[in-house]
């Protein structure tokens, strides 16, 4: 990690951009040392593990996007049809766990990849998570589903028992985000999903005074 380049980016208020096409420990221990950096700025390092697992979690369903792609594909599936969407996820999970390396190197050949961002402005630390696949209208409303219903359970157990999806995966990251985030002092603000029509971008917004207010450290 280039120190000299993350200490100009945070003084001059730029954005830095780390872009990867896979996501496995190698690239999460980067992303961890870049983040600390980011935090020990803001006088806030006590906040590693939480923001960190929002990170992971955010980076970890973007490289499962673009993984979805490749595995879809391969099998003449198309992801944008809710019947073939239902299908692909029955053995997508399984198939894609067994052979990571190979979905890795597919999603290089295909040009996906997955682009994260930082930076700080007026102690302000916006993070956003990027990939070049679409979210389909089945994705969009399983995503809408959860932050809907963190409105109305702010514990984890209560939305655990709504969202709780096995094709993929127990839904769980996402409703423990949301929650992270709210407990923390950042409010319903501080987590954004959206798309440009190019990209889907994951923007987490952390504003360090919140987390002062609440008398956090």
């Amino acid at each position: 990690m280039n120190l000299n380049l993350v200490d100009y980016a945070i003084s001059e208020s730029k954005t830095l951009t780390i872009k990867t096409v896979s996501y496995l420990t190698r690239e999460r221990n980067y992303i961890d040392r870049i983040l600390k950096h980011y935090l020990d700025e803001i006088e806030k390092p006590y906040l590693i593990n939480q923001v960190s697992y929002c990170l992971h979690e955010l980076a970890g369903n973007a490289n499962r996007a673009n993984a979805k792609r490749v595995y879809f594909t391969e099998k003449g599936l198309n992801i944008d049809c809710p019947d073939d969407y239902r299908t692909g996820l029955k053995t997508f999970r399984s198939e894609t766990f067994t052979q990571i390396d190979k979905f890795h190197h597919k999603q290089k050949k295909a040009g996906l990849y997955i682009k994260i961002d930082f930076r700080l402005k007026e102690d302000v630390l916006r993070i956003r998570v990027r990939n070049n696949t679409l979210l389909t209208e089945e994705e969009k409303h399983r995503i809408h589903r959860k932050f809907e219903t963190m409105k109305e359970y702010r514990t984890i157990p209560e939305a655990y028992q709504i969202v709780e999806d096995s094709t993929e995966g127990a839904g769980l990251g996402l409703v423990m985000i949301i929650q992270l985030l709210y407990n923390l002092g950042f409010g319903s603000e501080a987590l954004s999903l959206d798309t440009d029509g190019r990209e889907t971008i994951a923007t987490l917004f952390l504003d360090s005074a919140a987390v002062s207010s609440l008398g956090i450290a």
